[in-house]
């Protein structure tokens, strides 16, 4: 199991650093109207960064469930090679009875 202290922090980081920008505006103006320009200028930067934080960490998730994945099937695979050489090795009189006895898994 990975540690989910770094994502915390970062996002601790972040709202850290939101907040600040939120005091920095309040403490730059004396005006609501001020202050709104001062918004508008960081909200966007705000607004775009809030944005990409989620997506790296979705495509973190992703890749590594694409990499599992990948394995499994490398697993599979090779489990599907054991089964047809132990499968070659069998007399055929077995192998028919084998068909008889299981004919959904050899359709």
């Amino acid at each position: 199991m990975e540690s989910k202290t770094g994502p915390i922090l970062i996002g601790l980081a972040y709202l850290g650093l939101v907040v600040f920008i939120m005091l920095f505006c309040a403490d730059q103006t004396s005006s609501f109207d001020d202050y709104s320009k001062y918004w508008g200028l960081f909200g966007t930067l705000i607004g775009v960064t809030t944005g990409a934080i989620p997506t790296f960490f979705f495509k973190a998730q992703a890749d590594q469930a694409g990499k599992k994945a990948d394995e499994a099937t490398e697993r599979a695979n090779k489990e599907s090679s054991k089964a047809q050489l132990f499968a070659g090795a069998v007399e055929p009189h077995v192998t028919a009875q084998i068909k008889a006895d299981n004919p959904t898994l050899f359709m």
